[in-house]
């Protein structure tokens, strides 16, 4: 990780579920995060070079608080130079350790909630729930900007990701111990739980075998069975009536069916099969 003091939840895909990788990556995320006010550094964080510093650190602890709460929403986002994202076939980290900053494009983010929840000035602590290729190092910078004082990142633990949950978290400390008295995989989450944020629908044995082996679900498949909240173009998830993942899907319709459908027609487009 190029976030050195980042902790928190990381989900880690084993044997089968290396399958859903794809569909973990553009989970929403939600962090607590403290930040300094009036320090700048070249790497957004406490480990950067500092390159302004200011005393005009604002005292009004409304201002502070309005100022995060202005970020909520979709906000246009540049990339720090300090990250993975490559330009021409090179991270940009390693461009920018030897002097090379390139200007990267600004991106479209979303932050769904952001919550101060103390201020100890120079440092605020927040928590925030943002969209996927969200960078909270940046986000501290621009808080400072908008402040006029600067900022940067000191502390960040990522409490959620997707359907993963802090609490349902393990330390590698922890999992050796779990190892050693052979309970380990008590603590592995089944695929289908690990996908439990797409909708559902669950098939017989003999349609379950049949789209193992590749066999698009259409109308004529699923007409004794309810299908809620699916919308044309998401994810949904395909199970046994055990509850076993079978496939991964991009829906075709959007339910209830409104409109006349043909017995052939597809619910969905297979976009990967498990061998569960």
């Amino acid at each position: 990780t190029l976030d050195p003091l980042a902790t928190g939840v990381l989900p880690i895909c084993i044997n089968e579920a290396t399958k859903i990788v794809q569909f973990l990556i553009n989970d929403d995320k939600e962090y607590e995060a403290d930040l300094k006010l009036g320090v700048e550094t070249d790497t957004q964080d406490l480990f950067g070079r500092v390159i302004r510093e200011s005393c005009q650190i604002p005292g009004d602890h409304n201002k502070i608080i309005d100022t995060f709460i202005s970020f909520e929403g979709n906000i246009k986002q540049k990339p720090p130079v300090f990250s993975a994202l490559k330009y021409q076939g090179t991270p940009l980290y390693k461009l920018a350790r030897r002097g090379i900053y390139v200007d990267t494009p600004e991106r479209e983010i979303h932050i769904f909630k952001i919550n101060v929840t103390k201020i100890d000035l120079p440092y605020v602590s927040f928590n925030v729930s943002c969209s996927k290729g969200t960078y909270i190092r940046t986000l501290c910078a621009d808080i400072g900007n908008r402040l006029g004082c600067g900022a940067h990142l000191v502390r960040l633990r990522r409490i959620r990701s997707g359907s993963f949950y802090i609490k349902d978290s393990h330390s590698l400390d922890e999992l050796e111990v779990l190892l050693k008295n052979g309970a380990v995989k008590d603590k592995v989450i089944p695929l289908d739980k690990a996908l439990n944020n797409l909708p559902q629908i669950k098939v017989n044995d003999d349609l379950a075998r049949r789209v193992r082996h590749g066999k698009q679900i259409i109308v004529d498949d699923v007409k004794d069975i309810c299908l809620f909240h699916i919308k044309t173009g998401e994810r949904l998830r395909i199970t046994s009536l055990k509850d076993d993942l079978i496939a991964v899907g991009e829906s075709l319709i959007t339910s209830p069916l409104t409109d006349k459908k043909d017995g052939w027609d597809m619910i969905c487009k297979l976009i990967r099969v498990f061998n569960t």
